[in-house]
């Protein structure tokens, strides 16, 4: 019965099988996580061994608690043990909080933070590349071109910096932080307007670095995409401008598809200097702040949610591909 359903339905069939593939991957990445983690030398509680005002009895006690003095395969099943039976990622060494809670408090702010970059340069980037590639105009595409490649040189970090120098300088926007200090003493309106004061120049910083390769990388598609025989024989049968771009669409739709695995990771790892620089609590800046400190629980909890995103990327890029190209089918 359950296999006639899957007959009947073959892309849940499909989307199953790759639920259930991915859990032997992240078992097999968490494993290794801990063997790399145990080559490392010391961990976050080593350091305290030098402080003679602490007990070392006491450090032994965290050390002990945390499975830290045991070998990395004692720690990977005790970690396995532990998130199946008691559903929970466990504690992180420097904020004595459990992991989860410290997630949810910044996950939001970080996909916020990206989202809002991400969808504003594709929203200038597609119709820019289309306008490019379909009436080209030397002089203005050389600026364009020199532009985009100066800003797509320029490292993030930079931007960063230029923006935080622009926001000093004019006193525009705030300089760190998601909200202001009077943030829970304002009205809905107030708060939501606060939030995304803060917000603004590191949308705007995201959006100016994401537009560049962006714009570069359709426009030499969609150039390739005008020159093929097909839209030669578009034009043939008179059809001209929007009609044109729209028998393009599709097939520069799937290069994009292709690439998606990679986007959903991006949401909570594509800020990671801006968040810094800004002093924006996200997951990026906490979780560089916990691979400085050796908090492996934190950065483990980080690198699973980077491995279900990119795989959960290339499934949805997957079945995107399918429904763009008639070609592609899910079996």
């Amino acid at each position: 019965m359950v296999a006639a359903f899957f007959r009947k339905y073959p892309i849940l069939g499909f989307i199953l099988r790759r639920a259930l593939s991915m859990i032997p991957i992240l078992l097999i990445t968490v494993f290794f996580f801990f063997f790399f983690m145990s080559l490392a030398p010391g961990d976050f509680y080593s350091a305290y061994y030098e402080n003679p005002e602490i007990d070392t009895a006491v450090i032994d006690y965290y050390r002990d608690e945390f499975g830290l003095n045991k070998p990395f395969y004692v720690q990977y099943f005790m970690w396995i043990k532990k998130v199946i039976v008691d559903r929970d990622l466990g504690m992180s060494f420097s904020y004595r909080q459990p992991i989860t809670s410290l997630i949810a408090s910044r996950l939001g702010n970080t996909i916020a933070l990206n989202f809002f970059s991400l969808i504003f340069s594709y929203i200038f980037a597609y119709p820019l590349a289309f306008y490019f590639a379909y009436k080209p105009s030397r002089r203005l595409e050389q600026a364009v071109n020199f532009s985009t490649l100066v800003l797509y040189s320029v490292p993030s970090f930079f931007l960063a910096l230029l923006g935080l120098l622009i926001a000093a300088a004019t006193g525009l926007f705030p300089l760190s932080g998601a909200t202001g200090a009077d943030h829970e003493s304002l009205s809905f309106l107030g708060r939501f307007a606060d939030r995304l004061h803060h917000m603004i120049l590191p949308i705007l910083i995201g959006f100016v670095g994401g537009l560049a390769g962006s714009l570069r990388s359709m426009k030499v598609l969609l150039q390739e995409e005008f020159y093929k025989p097909y839209i030669t024989a578009v034009t043939a049968r008179g059809i001209r401008g929007p009609g044109v771009v729209l028998h393009a669409f599709r097939n520069t739709l799937i290069p994009f598809i292709t690439d998606m695995s990679g986007l959903l990771a991006g949401l909570i790892s594509g800020s990671l200097f801006t968040e810094i620089i800004f002093g924006y609590p996200g997951i990026g800046r906490l979780m560089y702040e916990a691979t400085l400190r050796q908090d492996y629980y934190l950065v483990l909890t980080n690198m699973i949610m980077s491995n279900i995103l990119v795989l959960g990327g290339i499934l949805i890029s997957d079945l995107l591909l399918a429904i763009a190209d008639p070609r592609v089918r899910i079996k």
